[in-house]
């Protein structure tokens, strides 16, 4: 990683109490040259003033998700909240089930784990994740926009963070957050001139997450914005970790 401070640029920040909602850990066969252990992961954290992170794990998203799982139990710190790989097959959610989560990252893609984020093949394990209140995590690349909405029709009460939108993603986000209360997205790649403010200005800033993407992504493109945004100190800190601690307060573990 670049030996550049951030600090002259970002100082503020250590007063936002920033959680990161969009974080991974772990080797990575995809990403190895720029893949983190955990100590490595929270030495980037600390150079942009993250307090904490919610993490998966890549050998959960690459190769098994059980295995990941038990990996990123290995890997934890106090500062990271897990993000549990979670999968249709009944073993998998005995496994997920043992684990209480507040938080799973789902990676249904056909590149990743390949399955449909439907009540067809997946009802078990969204009835689960809904009942519990668990933060159920996707990325945009692992769930197409029909299916997505499909999904929050079907299980209305499941708490989703759709995860990298991508800067074009208005006009499907924006309808899709008036009709789905559940629904949160987080700030990685949401990152075009004066989007974020725009955003707040129309819809408040409760349904926005801070994101990073660490450690393919530097956090300091969505700090960036968030630190640039003309908007409300409240919405700042909000957007920063607010919402996301609201968010995991109200998960269930039991």
């Amino acid at each position: 990683m670049s030996a550049y401070s951030p600090e002259p640029l970002f100082s503020a920040a250590a007063e936002w109490d920033l959680f990161d909602v969009n974080a991974r850990v772990g080797p990575s066969g995809v990403y190895g040259e720029l893949a983190l252990d955990t100590a490595g992961l929270l030495e980037e954290m600390d150079r942009f003033y993250i307090r904490a992170a919610v993490v998966s794990h890549f050998t959960a998203q690459e190769y098994d998700a059980n295995v990941g799982n038990d990996a990123l139990e290995r890997d934890l710190h106090p500062r990271l909240t897990p993000a549990w790989a979670g999968l249709p097959e009944k073993e998998s959610l005995v496994d997920l089930e043992a684990r209480r989560p507040a938080v799973v990252r789902l990676t249904p893609a056909t590149a990743q784990h390949n399955f449909a984020p439907a009540a067809w093949c997946a009802g078990p394990l969204f009835e689960y994740l809904q009942a519990n209140n668990v933060l159920t995590l996707i990325a945009r690349t692992d769930i197409e926009w029909n299916a997505l909405v499909s999904l929050v029709e079907n299980f209305p009460r499941l708490r989703v963070v759709l995860l990298e939108t991508g800067y074009r993603a208005d006009r499907h986000l924006f309808p899709l957050l008036e009709r789905f209360p559940m629904l949160h997205f987080d700030s990685a790649t949401y990152l075009a001139h004066r989007q974020l403010e725009a955003y707040v200005e129309r819809h408040g800033p409760d349904r926005l997450l801070f994101g990073s993407r660490l450690p393919l992504y530097t956090p300091g493109s969505s700090l960036a914005v968030l630190a640039s945004a003309r908007i409300s100190d409240h919405a700042r800190r909000a957007i920063a970790g607010g919402n996301l601690r609201r968010l995991l307060a109200n998960a269930s573990t039991t």
